[in-house]
């Protein structure tokens, strides 16, 4: 019996420590690396990081915009949504499913860009005859993504898009942007405090 425990003790000790080992090879190492993007999506939609691990190991990374997108919009859980696409149902009809219309839910504000998929003439077409396939509406929702998670245009991002630029590499050069303007205004702010201390104390002693 005392044996039997103690293997029960052992296992279970095991089995803690590969669950432990597991989670942290998904979320170890800095947000640039493997799961910047999806991290990203995940502060946007303000999801627990613990969350968008897990869902990211089933689908591709460049889907997470979409799963987060259609579950906001339809208030329905993350995880359905994600089951629904493992079983092969098109973006498209994964919509309708839940209830949304996909001739306007995927329009984009574009200025210059007015031919389906992108403007938005598209979404108010009444004949809808224009059904988006899947890598549109991956498109469609990382464009938008990435706009308003940057503050930029959609034709900013559409242009850079069609010069070959991928989502993550798109993503990148604005967060690396992001990242150097606040670290100079870091330093600016360091500057002024410093000259501030230099400048305590009485005149009269000086």
């Amino acid at each position: 019996m005392k044996q039997l425990l103690c293997i029960t003790a052992i296992a279970g000790c095991l089995s803690t420590g590969l669950v432990a080992a597991n989670y942290d090879i998904g979320i170890s190492g800095s947000d640039r690396g493997i799961d910047g993007f999806s991290l990203s999506v995940g502060n946007y939609y303000n999801v627990p990081r613990q969350e968008i691990m897990i869902i990211e190991r089933s689908i591709p990374r460049s889907e997470m915009s979409v799963i987060y997108y259609l579950a906001d919009r339809s208030r329905r859980d993350a995880r359905y949504i994600t089951d629904l696409r493992l079983r092969g149902i098109s973006w498209w009809d994964i919509s309708l499913r839940l209830g949304l219309d996909p001739h306007s839910l995927y329009v984009v504000d574009s200025h210059r860009y007015t031919h389906p998929p992108y403007g938005k003439a598209y979404g108010y077409d009444k004949h809808k005859r224009h059904r988006l396939g899947d890598a549109e509406i991956v498109d469609l929702v990382n464009v938008r993504f990435l706009s308003d998670y940057h503050h930029i245009s959609v034709d900013e991002v559409i242009d850079r898009r069609r010069k070959g630029a991928d989502y993550y590499r798109i993503h990148e050069e604005y967060r690396g942007k992001k990242e150097r303007v606040e670290h100079r205004q870091e330093r600016r702010e360091d500057r002024r405090d410093n000259r501030g201390e230099k400048g305590h104390g009485n005149p009269h002693e000086r």
